[in-house]
Parts: structure tokens; sequence; C-alpha cells
């Protein structure tokens, strides 16, 4: 049985790897898997929550997670631990993305894609990872790098880029939404699955707001890193 506290640790690799765990426990959901349709003029937005377990050279994170993710280039992912407690938030925006330790109130900042995959070994940047969680992908061109495949009933099954790539192995009832993803990378691999997922939620204000960072220490990522393994 899994223990109801959780853990948050940074190890070292030998090689100078540092390594992300988030030890929580990932339940999974039973019952039959919903009908869920995206809207026929598109997704603006997602908003859901997830299971995950991916392990790489870069991070290992095992967990459940809440986000939201708003065209053009906005998101908000909140891992919790099993109690409901926040272990850590990204927030995206601009290109850029914002790790935080609300317990520690401490926070770094890089570009979104490279935080993105330090926690999932997988580089996307808030809206490949809104076109991957709604299944709505855009037309190949400069709006996305990847490269897309469709199955035999035109939903977008699978996709690659620069050495990165996923896999829908599962699909919500009804529509093109993944329910299960495995994602991998040069060297990670891991699963996502998806527990909860509505469309075009309405906005909220404060949803994507990093203003009270401005009350928390900067620190690089290698910062981030020693506060959590002490």
């Amino acid at each position: 049985m899994a223990s109801a506290r959780a853990s948050a640790r940074l190890r070292r690799h030998p090689g100078g790897i540092l390594p992300l765990l988030l030890a929580a426990s990932v339940s999974a959901c039973a019952g039959r898997i919903p009908v869920l349709v995206p809207p026929a003029g598109g997704v603006e937005a997602v908003e859901g929550f997830a299971s995950g377990a991916i392990s790489g050279a870069e991070a290992s994170v095992k967990g459940k997670f809440a986000f939201l993710f708003r065209r053009p280039g906005l998101g908000r992912v909140e891992a919790v631990d099993p109690i409901g407690r926040t272990a850590f938030v990204v927030h995206f925006r601009d290109g850029r993305a914002w790790f935080v330790l609300p317990s520690k109130k401490a926070y770094a900042e890089d570009d979104a894609e490279v935080v993105m995959e330090r926690l999932l070994g997988i580089a996307l940047r808030p809206d490949d990872t809104l076109a991957l969680l709604s299944g709505t992908w855009p037309a190949a061109g400069p709006a996305t790098a990847w490269s897309v495949g469709r199955d035999a009933q035109g939903r977008v099954a699978g996709g690659a880029k620069d050495g990165f790539a996923f896999e829908v192995t599962k699909f919500f009832r009804g529509g093109a939404a993944p329910r299960e993803i495995v994602l991998a990378g040069p060297e990670a691999s891991g699963r996502v699955k998806v527990l909860k997922l509505a469309f075009d939620p309405a906005p909220r204000a404060g949803a994507f707001d990093t203003a009270y960072l401005s009350r928390y220490a900067a620190k690089t990522w290698e910062g981030m890193l020693e506060i959590l393994d002490r």
C-alpha cells in the first residue's frame, strides 16, 4: 500500500546527470471510458487530470498532475501528492517556463521546451501539448514541427520530431482525444494516462499569473535540485 506521505527527491547520477524524482501513488480510473468529442470549430484550451510514469537520463517522474493549456502558448501544470497537496507547479507563457516549489518559495525559469523535456523526457511546447491532449493537430507547416500519422479512422495516432516521438495507444470514446499516450525521447520513455479532460473551459482570471513569484527566490535549475536534495 502506498504511503500517505509524499516524497520529492533529487539524486545525482555518477556522470553528472541530475534526475528529478517525484514519487506519488498512481491510481487507475475504473469503469467505462467516457465519450469525449472536441468542438467542431477547434480547441482553444484543455483542462484535466492525468497520471504519468516517465524515466530517462534527464528526468524520472511518477505521479498525478492537473493541467490547463490555452492558446497561444499558455499553460499550467500542478503535480500533487496522494492527499492532494501541491508538490510543484510549472507555468508556461511566451515561450518561457517557471518551475516552482511552493513549499520552498523558490522557482527556476528556462525555455518552455527545456523544462518540459526535463520533466517528461520529451520537448513539447504548450501549444503542442494542447494539440496532443486534444487530438486536434494543425496541418503540417510553421505552426508545428511535428510529423504526425493517422489511423484508419483519421485520428492522430502518433508523431515524431527531432528524435522525440509519441504514440496514442487508447482514445476516449467518440472522438480523437487520447486516453493513453506513450512518450519517447533519445534517452527517455514512459506513459501518460489522461484521467479527466475538458475542452475550452471558461477563462479564469489569474490562472497563468506569475506575479506572486516576486515573493519567491529565483534559482538556477542546479539550485532547485540542491534544495530538493536536502
